[in-house]
């Protein structure tokens, strides 16, 4: 068995991109290394912001010997009419290395060879698949240098390959391994050195003053902070999001405190967090009772600063920040929200779509339909005034919560600011939904004001590219309407895509409805399959949503929550045998009440009674879904009696028709619920 080191060391790489990077590179090598006879467990990939570092563990020398079948020509193009081997048959054997007896009989329409390879060294499996994998990380950005033949997220200074203490001789872009790196760009000798192997390069790394490991970075970093916040008596904010980025900030992990003019604490803290966190990368630090300091920590590639400049220049360029932040609130508060409407109209929304005060009137017209209250109609028609503010102009990151600011300041109701400054959310899987019922209205208004725009004039996303972040609008529609609190919206994705497009009298686009029921079918889909609360299977979902999904949400859950309940159950099979078969018998069938004057056998009289005194209608009636499918599955025994007494294709019309339209009623009440014919059972669960 063997290890083998890689380090790719580059100019820096930013921390945004690391994370995705490293999964992916992580995935392909998991599958690499079982490939060459370890797992996925044996893998370790490290960056920082200059390298990408990763170990193989416990890699066989060589590949094992296996047989491998392949498939070649059809067998009518492989053989004459005598049955001799053809020339197409000779070209596939040679060009196989393989000989007439390697054919072997498969039944199949094409002939199939079946033969020895030869398992080949690792180390030239790894000199072919290393550069194929590094070269192939898709970076968001990429960029060119040298005579520009190269593209790559940075330019590369070097390369390490080290396969069990010896070189193994690769190339990345042209540029050749060794075994020799370099330290710290300022804290080392800066001097190459030689490595033998994973363990020995971390050692002498450490010693040159880079920490390898990206988490042991962020433990360092976090014990520094908390000593240095304890030291003015307060705690370092709770932002996971700030210390993922410090950990690719710095191959040394080193912290600075740093202060700010008492005074800018006036300033609405979202903006003074705003400025530390998206545009300074720094951390806040807050006192005992939760409240703003004017401290925070600054990230540093360093292991001190013994003169302050660190801490000055922090300083320095956070008051000037603040700074500009309160000439824009003061300038701002001069004018009411109500009074920037106007303004709306010089702010393009897009081409085709107007501007953002035709935007804002839609907005409002679509968010009345949702919920009929002034307070709503209110937080709709001031919802995007405050992108015209001096503010929002400059921090970007803060429209909607400046707009929510400013109406509490000028005493607007809490349903109304509240509204306005939550209307952007959700913005992901894990963010939080708008705090009333007013806000999901205008978050629910806004989205759905987007995504019809957008499909009438043929903006859809296609493939990975969604530039407009169309999928993200959708995703938050679908989070907001599963929602299941007094923030509850009782409205459908259909009803609520009529109100989008009743909001643009000039659509003439008739498809934009049917392509965003298939839209929005994808989003609940994916958001029902990767909920870790419900944990529902795909084929429970799928069953379900072919009963209907877009008049509620909710309901829609209620049904799939019944299926995953019933499928544990031993009665199960029944439900899904009698839906099959009433399914097959009555296709094409158009539903309609059964006339008990026609029926003949005492087995269609024992079903339709049966059915009646169950009531499954009225259960579902009154969503007790569970109930209503444990009732269609107790009609197991008077179905089989039909099956077997009933002949339901007779020759009389009338009488057919009737046994159908029975048969479709019983299985109707199932069919409201799901269509349990989509769930794949293993049937042996189900054996006692």
């Amino acid at each position: 068995m063997a290890d083998y080191f890689f380090e790719l060391l580059t100019e820096e790489i930013p921390a945004w991109m690391h994370d995705a990077a490293m999964a992916t590179l992580r995935d392909r090598l998991g599958k690499l290394a079982t490939e060459l006879g370890s797992d996925a467990n044996g893998v370790t990939v490290s960056t920082t912001p200059r390298r990408i570092v990763f170990l193989l563990k416990n890699l066989r020398l060589r590949e094992e010997d296996r047989e491998q079948e392949v498939k070649g020509p059809p067998k009518k193009a492989a053989f004459d009419a005598g049955n001799q081997p053809t020339q197409a048959l000779h070209g596939f054997l040679k060009k196989q290395n393989a000989t007439l007896d390697d054919v072997i009989d498969s039944g199949d329409a094409y002939v199939m060879i079946r033969r020895k390879v030869t398992g080949r060294e690792t180390s030239a499996v790894l000199q072919e698949r290393i550069p194929e994998l590094i070269e192939g990380i898709r970076w968001p950005k990429m960029m060119r240098w040298g005579k520009g033949e190269h593209s790559y997220i940075r330019p590369i200074h070097s390369v390490v390959s080290i396969l069990e203490g010896e070189h193994l001789p690769i190339a990345i872009f042209g540029t050749r391994s060794g075994v020799q790196t370099i330290g710290h760009r300022t804290l080392s000798q800066r001097k190459p050195f030689n490595v033998a192997s994973y363990n020995d390069y971390v050692t002498k790394l450490e010693l040159q003053r880079v920490i390898v490991d990206p988490l042991r970075r962020r433990e360092v970093m976090v014990h520094r902070a908390r000593s240095l916040a304890i030291e003015v008596e307060g705690t370092p904010s709770a932002d996971g999001s700030i210390w993922a980025q410090w950990q690719y900030l710095t191959e040394y992990p080193g912290l600075v405190r740093a202060e700010f003019r008492r005074d800018y604490l006036a300033l609405p803290e979202e903006v003074l967090v705003t400025v530390m966190r998206v545009h300074q990368k720094q951390l806040p630090i807050r006192d005992r009772d939760d409240r703003l300091t004017n401290y925070f920590l600054a990230v540093l590639d360093n292991d001190a600063d013994p003169d302050g400049n660190a801490a000055y220049g922090n300083s320095f360029v956070t008051n000037a920040r603040f700074a500009d932040a309160q000439f824009f609130y003061e300038t701002d508060r001069r004018r009411k929200l109500e009074e920037r409407l106007d303004q709306l109209s010089h702010l393009q929304f897009q081409e085709k779509l107007g501007n953002y005060l035709d935007k804002t009137g839609r907005i409002e017209r679509i968010a009345r339909g949702i919920v009929d209250d002034p307070d709503v109609a209110l937080a709709a028609r001031l919802c995007k005034t405050d992108l015209v503010t001096e503010m929002v102009k400059e921090f970007t990151d803060l429209q909607g919560r400046v707009g929510g600011i400013y109406a509490r300041e000028e005493g607007l109701p809490e349903n109304v600011w509240q509204a306005i400054y939550d209307h952007y959310q959700p913005v992901s899987l894990d963010d939080a939904l708008p705090r009333s019922l007013a806000g999901a209205a205008v978050s629910l208004a806004d989205r759905i004001d987007t995504l019809v725009g957008f499909f009438s004039v043929g903006a859809k996303p296609t493939g990975s590219k969604d530039p407009f972040g169309l999928r993200r609008a959708a995703q938050g529609v679908v989070q907001i309407l599963l929602n299941r609190d007094k923030r509850e919206i009782r409205i459908g994705i259909d009803k609520l895509i009529d109100l989008g497009i009743e909001a643009y009298p000039g659509n003439t686009n008739a498809n934009v409805k049917d392509d965003l029921l298939a839209f929005f079918a994808e989003r609940v889909r994916t958001i029902l399959e990767a909920s870790q609360v419900w944990q529902f299977a795909y084929d429970e979902i799928a069953a379900a949503m072919e009963a209907g999904w877009a008049t509620s949400l909710t309901d829609l859950v209620d049904r799939i929550t019944a299926v995953k309940a019933i499928r544990d159950e031993a009665n199960f099979l029944s439900v899904l045998d009698s839906a099959k078969r009433i399914a097959n018998i009555t296709e094409g069938h158009a539903e309609t009440e059964p006339n008990a004057a026609l029926f003949e056998h005492d087995a269609e009289k024992s079903l339709f009674d049966e059915l009646v005194v169950l009531k499954v209608t009225d259960a579902i009636l009154a969503r007790d879904y569970q109930g209503a499918l444990a009732a269609f599955a107790s009609l197991a025994p008077e179905l089989e009696t039909f099956f077997k007494d009933v002949m339901v294709n007779v020759e009389d019309e009338a009488v057919r028709r009737n046994r159908m339209s029975l048969l479709r009623k019983v299985g109707g009440a199932v069919r409201q619920i799901a269509d349990v014919t989509k769930i794949v059972v293993d049937r042996r669960d189900y054996r006692a």
